[in-house]
């Protein structure tokens, strides 16, 4: 005789047995459709590439300039619960271990200078070998620190210092210049 509870797990390992197999079978002798499904509607021609007269390039670069000798450093101080403390001289020369959850008040870059950043991270490296977790620039040279509820972080960026000097060829390393690009 089969009870109730038996019954039952019958009937759920069969509905779920037809929830596979009905529609993968349906589709398996399913027909194609008697006429083709219609093409798709033409794609809208790209817009011509907008062209930057001489004196555009004059304008944006001093803007461009200032932007990549702030893009190179980064200080802030941070308010908010953890622990903290990294030290590094590029990814090849980096240790630290934190957690915390911060409010920035500082400058990072071209970012707000009001910014949220949680860090979760414990490592050491040396030579590019990374033991652990450690997220920052690879090739930024700094020091973090953050006790309690409060912390600061001074860094700055060979990668984007690279970015300033090269800008005066009008060379543009890490392509965040505004305006035209000679080399384009």
């Amino acid at each position: 005789m089969v009870t109730r509870s038996k019954a039952v797990r019958l009937f759920a390992s069969l509905a779920v047995a037809a929830a596979i197999l009905v529609p993968t079978a349906v589709q398996a002798g399913a027909e194609l459709p008697a006429k083709p499904c219609p093409p798709p509607p033409c794609a809208v021609a790209p817009a011509p590439a907008k062209q930057y007269q001489w004196w555009h390039m004059v304008l944006f670069y001093p803007v461009n300039r200032v932007l990549d000798l702030i893009d190179i450093g980064r200080l802030s101080i941070g308010v908010g619960p953890g622990f903290g403390f990294n030290l590094r001289a590029t990814e090849l020369a980096e240790v630290g271990v934190g957690c915390y959850e911060t409010t920035r008040f500082g400058m990072k870059g071209r970012v707000l200078p009001v910014y949220e950043e949680n860090i979760d991270e414990a490592g050491v490296a040396f030579l590019g070998f990374v033991n652990g977790c450690l997220q920052r620039d690879p090739t930024e040279i700094g020091a973090d620190l953050h006790i309690g509820v409060i912390g600061a972080q001074i860094a700055g960026s060979l990668a984007e210092a690279a970015d300033f000097v090269a800008g005066f060829l009008l060379i543009d390393l890490q392509g965040d210049d505004l305006g035209p690009n000679p080399w384009d």
